[in-house]
């Protein structure tokens, strides 16, 4: 009934107007400018973080229910650690994947283009130093527990084990800032723009 009369009046809709603001805001990407965050090894990392997440959850349930009947497992509370830490660092460097991490962007966005430009490359820089000295700390530490033969108390499981995660998360988050900056033009311009596309 209102859009009928405004259409007699010669004025256009408030709904057609509504529409054609959202259809405005609505960003079309070309395929070629979206990255494939879903490699063969980004696929493994994603299956690897579900199965710890899964086996976190079921280990904490565990401790629960057997602290319930008045018998703690000890081996529960050292897994759900393990596997916390492991998945920590893996999610990590998975975000790093899709870049989805905060980041201070209000000096960048009120700067120069120019500051634009160099603040990707510092980015893509900084994450790549850091988690280099990360890469090589966690790789002296799963050398020198392989090397001592360091067990954990309650699973007996070699401490090696659970560095590598580490040390495969800290490999994975340099090659995530250096594919999201340089090989990336989607990834590239949503960091520029500061967007969280989590």
């Amino acid at each position: 009934m209102q859009e009928t009369s405004s259409a007699q009046d010669g004025t256009a809709p408030t709904r057609g107007t509504e529409h054609q603001a959202a259809e405005d805001n609505i960003k079309v990407v070309p395929v070629s400018e979206v990255s494939e965050p879903h490699g063969l090894i980004w696929k493994a990392v994603d299956a690897l973080l579900f199965v710890g997440i899964t086996a976190m959850l079921l280990s904490l349930a565990a401790q629960m229910v057997s602290r319930q009947m008045g018998a703690s497992l000890p081996w529960t509370e050292e897994l759900t650690r393990f596997l916390f830490m492991d998945t920590t660092f893996l999610g990590m460097a998975a975000g790093f994947r899709a870049a989805v991490h905060p980041r201070v962007n209000f000096a960048v966005a009120w700067g120069p283009a120019w500051l634009k430009q160099v603040s990707m490359h510092l980015y893509a820089i900084c994450g790549t130093v850091f988690f280099s000295v990360l890469l090589y700390k966690t790789w002296e530490l799963m050398l020198q527990q392989y090397a001592a033969g360091e067990s954990s108390p309650a699973l007996g499981l070699k401490m090696f084990l659970v560095t590598l995660p580490l040390v495969i998360s800290a490999a994975l988050a340099i090659v995530a800032h250096i594919t999201t900056v340089y090989f990336s033009p989607y990834l590239r311009k949503r960091i520029l723009q500061g967007e969280m596309i989590a």
